[in-house]
């Protein structure tokens, strides 16, 4: 039973429900101006508006109250959910043409680009559904040829190449050590995407082929996930119960590809030989690429180039480059209960 409120607000299915003592069939519409659809609902354009909920938040950059969520109870057993840049319609199963003809406007109403700043959009878990919530980010100025070692600059020309083509499918893995730049390079490239890009949290990834995903997936067609720290989703299905591959293959290669036309880039620390080597085939993979530390040579002359002052004499990862003045712990040595290593068996 789902609750009339969620972590954020009134979960509008339930509140529906208590309102009109019936389930609500629900339309969605993503990338539309919410402004302007405010305006037009509280004119009276799709009917008396009998009641408005809203939850608010001061936006300390813009010294102002916006509204983050906003229900409109209106006339004939109608609800209206605004976010941020987009919107559900609630309503009963003998509206269907009402509805359809109020997304039909809607659509028209295309949210604003923006010049300045780039978009990620995260998705999240809010009480039984998800919500897609926008945020501008600065664009990430980055020499590859400075912070990178010399054999990544091609792939990074295919990896451009293919996520910048419309309608297109298939898998981005990128792997390797903690600090190595994979956080730094995703900055950078979503800079350079014009597609829509939503981030997804591996609580979130581990459900690809719930409803409430793919209805969200169906409604934001040629776009582009991202699924950071993605061990648990791409990890060989003869190693791990957990592994959402399936449903990976599902959304990339599978029947519902050609209709979504997302493409996906995992990022992960582990090794290339833990994941399931169906994501690794000709195909489906676009490109893959393991960061490492830095050559000295290469280490050496980002070192100068931020002014830094520090001698190196050995391969270095960015974060120990950028970060020369702060010690690295080591975590203890610790005895773990359970397999052994072989030699350790063949020893005793």
């Amino acid at each position: 039973m789902v609750g009339l409120f969620d972590e954020h607000f009134i979960e509008a299915k339930a509140f529906y429900f208590k309102e009109f003592k019936t389930i609500p069939c629900i339309a969605y519409i993503g990338g539309v101006n919410t402004g302007e659809i405010f305006k037009l609902i509280q004119e009276g354009k799709y009917g008396k508006v009998e009641a408005t909920y809203q939850r608010n938040y001061y936006n300390w950059q813009q010294e102002r109250i916006e509204f983050a969520k906003t229900i409109f109870k209106l006339e004939n057993n109608m609800m209206v959910k605004l976010g941020d840049d987009w919107l559900e319609i609630l309503f009963s199963n003998k509206d269907y043409d009402k509805a359809n003809n109020m997304l039909h406007e809607f659509k028209t109403l295309k949210a604003p680009q923006k010049e300045d700043d780039y978009e990620i959009n995260i998705i999240s878990r809010s009480g039984g559904s998800l919500d897609l919530k926008t945020l501008a980010i600065k664009p990430t100025p980055l020499d590859l040829d400075l912070y990178y070692n010399n054999d990544f600059k091609a792939v990074d020309a295919t990896i451009k190449e293919r996520l910048l083509k419309a309608n297109d499918k298939g898998i981005v893995l990128l792997h390797g050590l903690p600090g190595t730049g994979k956080t730094t390079y995703l900055r950078h490239l979503i800079g350079n995407m014009k597609k829509q890009v939503m981030f997804v949290s591996p609580s979130v990834a581990d459900n690809l082929m719930n409803p409430e995903f793919m209805d969200l997936l169906i409604d934001n067609p040629n776009s582009i996930l991202v699924i950071e720290d993605a061990e648990n989703i791409i990890m060989d299905r003869r190693f791990s119960s957990q592994s959402s591959v399936s449903n990976l293959l599902n959304i990339s290669d599978g029947l519902l590809s050609d209709c979504l036309n997302v493409q996906i880039i995992c990022t992960f620390n582990s090794d290339l030989n833990m994941v399931d080597s169906a994501l690794l085939r000709k195909g489906r993979l676009i490109a893959k690429y393991e960061f490492g530390k830095l050559h000295v040579s290469k280490a050496r002359a980002l070192s100068q180039h931020l002014g830094l002052q520090q001698e190196i004499n050995k391969p270095m990862t960015l974060a120990e480059i950028t970060n020369p003045g702060e010690t690295h712990y080591q975590p203890k040595q610790v005895n773990v209960i359970g397999f052994r290593r072989m030699e350790e068996l063949i020893e005793n």
